[in-house]
């Protein structure tokens, strides 16, 4: 049985297909169909159950990969171990980061971080769902708030706030301008938010907002170009509107008293923490200075 041929098969297995395989691996379909096919006729069973649109694991399938994707894993974090003693950080490193974070700031992150280590190959890819490390061959996620997992450690590297901001042009909070009775402010919110009537100011228990929805739409990133327009008020990660704020395009009214949100950098407790990881870990820790925290 040839190691790459079965290297191969739990790929496909992993990803739950030849083409979502290619796609993430980079490697051509027809190589990993053809290796694929080579270790069927090696072992004299189908592994899986071709379909036109689809394939799925055949019973023999399902034990091959149960019993060998750990050992595989197992094998590549060994040769993790060796490479890393004494060495300069290389090879390659798949990340996958939220669909917001990585539209926000990845790019300039990678930038950055493939100048500093030229010699990793670093690939990203954008998800929302929690994609499974070791099953889909994932280096290190970026989560938000994520819940305690024992699979995974890592570190929180922002710990972000949301803020209360405008655009300039629409009209302060009647507070502001000495107003006892403040009347409603236009507000746009999240689909599917709990609605509030009330949005307290941090640190100010004297001051509130009172507010009524005027829209409601599904991305934060939709919702502050809405505000850019003058239409509302609304609630926003720093960030996501620190530009804005920095160049005047929006203000801000003051922080929410919503709980802040985390981001951490996770990689498998189960394995070994390459000098790759490592480096990306403290390398994203080290891109936001000490206030995010």
């Amino acid at each position: 049985m040839n190691l790459d041929d079965l290297s191969d098969f739990v790929l496909v297995a992993a990803h739950g297909g030849f083409a979502k395989a290619s796609r993430a691996s980079g490697r051509p379909k027809a190589t990993l169909s053809r290796n694929v096919m080579g270790l069927e006729a090696s072992l004299g069973a189908r592994l899986f159950e071709r379909g036109p649109r689809s394939v799925r694991l055949t019973e023999e399938g399902e034990l091959l990969f149960a019993r060998t994707a750990g050992l595989l894993s197992d094998i590549a974090e060994s040769a993790d171990m060796v490479r890393d003693v004494g060495a300069r950080p290389r090879g390659p490193l798949r990340v996958n980061v939220p669909t917001l974070f990585g539209h926000m700031l990845m790019g300039r992150l990678a930038a950055q971080f493939s100048a500093a280590y030229p010699e990793v190959t670093l690939t990203v890819t954008t998800e929302d769902r929690a994609v499974d490390l070791v099953r889909e061959g994932y280096d290190a996620v970026v989560r938000v708030n994520p819940k305690p997992d024992s699979a995974l450690v890592g570190r929180c590297f922002v710990r972000d706030q949301l803020l209360i901001v405008a655009a300039p042009s629409f009209p302060a909070p009647s507070w502001a301008l000495g107003v006892t009775h403040a009347a409603p402010v236009p507000v746009v919110v999240r689909n599917g938010a709990k609605p509030s009537a009330i949005w307290p100011i941090a640190g100010d228990a004297a001051h509130h907002i009172h507010t009524r929805p005027v829209l409601a739409l599904p991305t934060l990133t939709m919702m502050r170009d809405a505000v850019l327009t003058g239409i509302g008020a609304a609630k926003l990660p720093r960030l996501l509107v620190a530009d804005d704020l920095a160049t005047g395009r929006l203000v801000c009214w003051g922080p929410s008293t919503d709980p802040s949100t985390e981001l951490w950098v996770l990689h498998p407790s189960t394995r070994h923490a390459s000098a790759r990881v490592k480096v990306f870990m403290r390398f994203l820790k080290d891109a936001f200075p000490g206030e995010w925290l």
